[in-house]
């Protein structure tokens, strides 16, 4: 079992430290997703950690989706308060307490609401430093708990339309890391 509180956390800090490093002239270049600006992709998981707050506090999710509805002149002032947040209330969380999400029908535990929008951050910090041409390897812990997530997701609901692209090739003596990005769609030669 995973500790949510430390995974949250991890996960957070690898993405503030990705927002920190993109400078504001760098927000319109194209992401390496395709059709999303580097700001597109910060806005995205402004609203993935705001998804996680919201989780643990026991609010609802359905209203904004869009990137655009989560963009803020200071996302990473947002994103460490978000974090604060995180690692002040997860440790105490009832990690069985039933939440409701989008995307699964019915209550599911909070660990299992919680476990996209952690893997989000962390997938999300890679694509944002891969975008402006700079490589990082996540840490052990967040790459074995994205790992072992994604090898619980049948592969057919792992492709669909808005999930993750086809693998690609794999470098010679690639990281672990870049493995599973190559795994998940991610161009990384």
């Amino acid at each position: 079992m995973h500790d949510m509180a430390t995974l949250a956390s991890d996960a957070s800090t690898l993405l503030i430290e990705a927002v920190e490093q993109t400078p504001r002239e760098n927000w319109y270049m194209a992401s390496n997703l395709d059709g999303w600006t580097v700001r597109d992709l910060i806005a995205h998981v402004t609203g993935s950690a705001t998804k996680i707050v919201t989780l643990i506090e026991g609010g609802a999710l359905w209203g904004r989706s869009e990137p655009a509805d989560w963009m803020v002149d200071n996302p990473a002032e947002v994103l460490r308060d978000l974090r604060r947040r995180m690692v002040e209330s997860l440790p105490d969380a009832d990690v069985d307490a039933p939440r409701r999400t989008p995307q699964q029908d019915g209550d599911v535990p909070l660990r299992s609401a919680l476990a996209y929008p952690i893997s989000d951050l962390a997938i999300h910090a890679w694509d944002l430093h891969r975008s402006q041409g700079r490589l990082v390897d996540l840490p052990d812990r967040v790459l074995a708990f994205i790992s072992g997530l994604v090898e619980s997701v049948p592969e057919d609901i792992l492709r669909r339309p808005g999930g993750f692209g086809p693998q690609q090739d794999v470098p010679d003596g690639a990281s672990p890391t870049t493995k599973l990005m190559a795994f998940l769609g991610r161009a990384v030669g």
